[in-house]
């Protein structure tokens, strides 16, 4: 049975809206908020038609499984939480990461992913 154009625009509102980039299956389980027959073939046709067409872009982080991002997202960095392995959106890009390089090397672009554990997975304090 092929999804509906309904399905794939919740799919799309999902990554729109999320506040972090977002595995498959996360993905379907907040799409059952508004539509409770979808299931997670339809969301991977879904991203696959996305990705496509530049609508969702890949975040694969060393260590972590697939997420994805709606692509209209400005240019930012991640934090991989290891004991839940979220992938959490960093608000601010690093300043002067050219000089890092050696001389004589053209920096074009960077990625940088900082690891740790997330507020829910950081041991409490006693």
């Amino acid at each position: 049975m092929a999804y509906s154009t309904q399905q794939k625009t919740i799919v799309s509102s999902v990554l729109e809206t999320a506040e972090r980039p977002l595995t498959p299956v996360e993905i379907c389980e907040l799409a059952k908020g508004e539509w409770p027959e979808i299931g997670i073939a339809t969301v991977y046709r879904a991203i696959r038609e996305y990705l496509k067409s530049g609508t969702v872009r890949l975040v694969d982080l060393p260590g972590a499984s697939p997420h994805y991002e709606h692509s209209s997202r400005q240019h930012h960095h991640f934090f991989l939480c290891e004991a839940c392995r979220k992938i959490f959106n960093l608000p601010r890009c690093v300043q002067g990461v050219d000089a890092i390089a050696d001389k004589g090397f053209l920096v074009e672009r960077h990625e940088i992913v900082l690891f740790g554990r997330c507020p829910a997975c950081r041991p409490k304090k006693k």
